[in-house]
């Protein structure tokens, strides 16, 4: 995908506009503190606990080697032992961050990305909090206790994180402003370039993202409704990859279709989709001659709007042609 986006979210156009504000100047990454590893390894087994658990093996292993790789590119430590990346068991769309070097991604997140380089980009972002020191600056404590309550809420299907996934507001944005978003972004984007990752990816799984929570808002009916004021602060999904493709043009890296990364969606097969109680999985097959948008669709096991859940899935356009011996994702029951 080259971040497409349709209806509700934006228009091709959009995303080649020209820029009205000025990127926030990244700040220079300050070494991990004693206090900050103390704080984050107390709080760590805690979030664990509260998200639903380490989503471990293979999948996991490999996100943990993608995001120390990215993660020494911040200058917070050269060491990539010093960075503890946790896959969590969570059916939410969902990363975060803590002071300590502790860095979170859902297992609901990875399957939506298409790439190594999406992954890369993502936990770029989430580095660059930790780099800039975002949580710090709102109080690591109370910070911690918010992502608690958040887990907690989810474990239990509490009204306001339905809410919150609804609107397809991201529970570990809300504790930082428009600013430091734009900060992370351009941190994110900085590091997974320098690891040897495509900038542009940065802008494509923004773009799912977008994708993804409009699709969640569509299915729970609340598509179009105004995002609460407590959101108000958090940069739309729009203007985020408006800017990623912008940090990504000014790294200076052409911009082109990127091969498929086999690799990346056959370590994917297998990986649990929704909730536990769904029994579903991500199953990659390959496209047959006669395959289709429609015909794969079909296959989708999910309730309601299969076409745009596969579309979103695979981060394809309405109208791209796919090539037979392709890999795409599908989502099967066990």
């Amino acid at each position: 995908m080259r971040h497409w986006m349709t209806g509700m979210m934006a228009t091709a156009a959009m995303l080649a506009a020209p820029a009205t504000a000025q990127q926030p100047r990244p700040r220079t990454a300050t070494a991990i503190s004693a206090g900050d590893r103390q704080q984050g390894a107390a709080a760590n087994p805690q979030l664990i606990k509260e998200f639903g658990g380490a989503y471990t093996g293979p999948q996991a292993a490999y996100v943990e080697r993608v995001g120390r790789r990215v993660a020494v590119e911040s200058g917070l430590s050269n060491a990539g032992g010093d960075f503890t990346v946790t896959t969590l068991d969570s059916p939410i769309e969902n990363a975060f961050a803590i002071p300590g070097g502790y860095i979170y991604i859902t297992r609901q997140l990875l399957g939506l990305m298409n790439s190594e380089a999406e992954l890369a980009s993502v936990l770029g972002h989430e580095v660059g909090h930790v780099a800039a020191r975002h949580a710090a600056s709102r109080n690591t404590r109370s910070t911690i206790g918010a992502l608690l309550a958040a887990g907690a809420g989810i474990a239990t299907g509490s009204n306001i994180a339905s809410r919150v996934v609804g609107t397809g507001a991201q529970l570990y944005t809300l504790r930082y402003g428009r600013n430091q978003e734009y900060e992370a972004d351009a941190l994110g984007v900085r590091y997974m370039t320098a690891a040897g990752y495509d900038p542009y990816a940065a802008a494509d799984i923004l773009s799912a993202l977008d994708a993804s929570s409009g699709l969640s808002a569509q299915a729970a009916g609340t598509a179009g409704r105004s995002v609460p004021t407590w959101a108000s602060t958090h940069p739309n999904g729009e203007d985020r990859v408006r800017r990623a493709v912008q940090l990504a043009a000014a790294t200076g890296r052409p911009e082109a279709a990127p091969a498929q990364d086999t690799r990346f969606l056959r370590m994917l097969d297998g990986l649990p989709y929704g909730k536990e109680s769904d029994r579903q999985v991500i199953r990659v097959v390959a496209v047959g001659p006669r395959d289709s948008i429609a015909s794969l669709s079909a296959r989708m096991a999910v309730p309601q709007l299969k076409r745009e859940r596969f579309l979103t899935l695979n981060g394809l356009s309405p109208d791209q042609a796919l090539q037979p011996g392709s890999l795409v994702k599908l989502v099967a029951a066990r």
